[in-house]
């Protein structure tokens, strides 16, 4: 009998601590609003705007427009056209329009042969080896602009520059602007909303 009271008072006394304990988390809980995310989770992932003369853009016609990137710090050639591809989708998309396609600009005298439709090709929207700017640079050592196609046959560093020695650069790409569904056999069309949501987090102005 004295072992059935002993059972009995451990058991209430655990069922009143365990309501204590509960009570006090519900109260906590409902006192402390929960911690407000991050500004930076709210906004998602955001590039830093370009300083003063490293973007410059050219209208040329309703569609057609030619944008420019330059720099004096030199990297990579990738990562400097990937933030000139991914201006190009950003213009494209605050222009209401849906993709666009690179406009190459060849001379007679180019090997690259031109990209052909591939309907089993890359997604359209990741063809970034086709987004093929001409590029203008000059080192410390040698002042006079020089100037690289892509479209020659020549390695971008075929006269043995070495990238730290750049002083300046510039890139030129030319682009038309389209509506509705884009061109997915094109090596050459771009889907802007894929191709900017792809390459946000991996780019940065140059300097």
């Amino acid at each position: 009998m004295r072992s059935g009271k002993i059972n009995r008072w451990a058991i209430a006394s655990a069922i009143a601590a365990l309501g204590g304990i509960l009570g006090t988390t519900l109260h906590d809980a409902s006192a402390q609003p929960s911690p407000a995310a991050p500004a930076a989770a709210s906004q998602g992932p955001m590039v830093k705007p370009a300083g003063p003369g490293v973007f410059t853009l050219h209208k040329l016609s309703a569609t057609r427009f030619q944008l420019t990137v330059a720099g004096h710090a030199f990297t990579t050639r990738e990562a400097i056209e990937k933030y000139l591809a991914f201006r190009a989708a950003q213009l494209t998309q605050d222009q209401g329009n849906q993709w666009f396609s690179f406009v190459e600009h060849r001379t007679k005298g180019d090997k690259v042969p031109v990209p052909k439709r591939d309907s089993d090709g890359p997604s359209y929207s990741f063809r970034l080896e086709f987004f093929r700017p001409v590029w203008r640079y000059k080192t410390k050592a040698a002042p006079a602009w020089k100037n690289w196609s892509p479209f020659s046959g020549t390695a971008f560093w075929a006269n043995g520059i070495d990238p730290k020695t750049i002083s300046d650069f510039t890139l030129t790409a030319d682009i038309r602007l389209h509506k509705g569904q884009v061109q997915g056999d094109d090596p050459l069309a771009f889907d802007a909303g894929a191709l900017s949501d792809y390459l946000i987090n991996q780019v940065e102005p140059p300097q």
